[in-house]
């Protein structure tokens, strides 16, 4: 996973060959992903709270497609055909949905060695 530490990729090539993995307490149910609530100190939810974010069917076809096996620039190469958009219109949605995603906490990004 790519943390705020780590080098980040220098040009568009290494970023769209980054691959999204999702967080591991995420879990799919239906078209909703749940994520537990962590507290600290001050803040203590219930042992059962979670977030819940509702999906779209776009959504949820870029959610199955952030496996750790798949670059960014494959999926939105995959979601451009399965959805007849020109590629510069699915890269954009892609990497937006997938920034809102990482500042969420639901998808962190894998490079390669």
């Amino acid at each position: 996973m790519l943390f705020a530490s780590q080098k980040r990729p220098k040009n568009r090539g290494q970023q769209l060959a980054l691959k999204p993995v999702r967080a591991p307490a995420a879990t799919l149910d239906g078209m909703r992903i749940k994520i537990p609530i962590r507290g600290n100190w001050l803040f203590r939810p219930p042992k059962d709270a979670t977030r819940n974010f509702e999906l779209d069917e776009v959504g949820l076809f870029v959610w199955n497609l952030c496996d750790g096996q798949t670059s960014i620039e494959q999926i939105f190469r995959h979601l451009a055909a399965k959805y007849n958009l020109s590629e510069r219109d699915a890269e954009v949605s892609t990497l937006k949905f997938l920034q809102m995603l990482a500042r969420r906490g639901l998808v962190g990004l894998r490079t390669d060695p």
